[in-house]
């Protein structure tokens, strides 16, 4: 109850801002996705609704608009209850199941029942760590009384097993310099609250697994309608406190919107 009580004290020092009501929200990335990695594309129900789904759409195109991977069966049916959400994965692959090359490309993803598509620009990348949010940050948690249990999936395919760090800020317009590279957060209220491990987001330090990848890391709410509105970025480093220079890599910029 503390941590939440801290929670709820450091985002309500910003406004909030009014947000369109929406039954499905479809989250895709991360915007940097490491060679080797996936692709996320989550739908959250943000209703207290049941929400069912028929069929979903994937179509994946490079820059120069060629459609490179094509599944219009990617997900036959789904039932997602109140306020829950799940996660499907691309594997980085064309049609005949051979890795992308790095560049940028575009995902096409369609939810059945006559929803329209959405578009997600992602670029694929050698050597670098992604981080994107399962879901949308939602007030309202999957059982009455218990806040939101979404979670962050981390990815660095180079640091299997390797330590990571996953902080906030409310701004990320300048980032600091490091001993290897700019974090992209700007140092402000937020950024020191989340130096303290798990203050904000639960399981913001820990290991990458075999893989180089987690999804430990979550970001409980309180049911407060006063932080709708409000926007939190979100990043990681993978840390080696052996070395010299403890910092190994450092991830994308994911900005989370609360919602309700």
């Amino acid at each position: 109850m503390l941590r939440l009580a801290h929670v709820l004290a450091a985002l309500l020092s910003i406004a909030a801002v009014p947000v369109a009501q929406a039954q499905l929200r479809t989250v895709v990335g991360p915007s940097v996705v490491p060679l080797g990695g996936q692709l996320s594309i989550t739908y959250s129900n943000d209703t207290n609704l049941f929400f069912g789904t028929e069929s979903d759409y994937l179509v994946v195109r490079d820059q120069n608009g060629t459609v490179v991977y094509s599944d219009t069966t990617f997900e036959q049916t789904q039932t997602l209850g109140p306020y829950s959400a799940f996660s499907l994965y691309y594997n980085l692959k064309n049609a005949q199941g051979q890795p992308l090359p790095v560049g940028d490309y575009e995902a096409e993803v369609k939810i059945g029942g006559g929803d329209p598509s959405t578009f997600h620009p992602f670029r694929i990348a050698n050597g670098v760590a992604g981080l994107v949010f399962e879901g949308t940050a939602n007030i309202n948690g999957p059982f009455p009384g218990t806040p939101s249990q979404r979670n962050f999936y981390l990815q660095s395919p180079r640091d299997a097993g390797a330590l990571y760090f996953l902080l906030g800020s409310f701004t990320s317009s300048t980032g600091f310099p490091t001993c290897n590279g700019t974090f992209p957060l700007d140092p402000d209220s937020l950024f020191a609250q989340t130096l303290t491990p798990n203050s904000v987001f639960t399981n913001s330090i820990g290991n990458l697994n075999g893989l180089g990848r987690s999804k430990a890391p979550k970001f409980p709410l309180p049911a407060s309608p006063s932080l709708v509105g409000i926007q939190v970025d979100a990043a990681f480093a993978v840390l080696d406190l052996s070395k010299p220079c403890p910092v190994v890599r450092i991830s994308n910029v994911h900005t989370v919107t609360i919602f309700d």
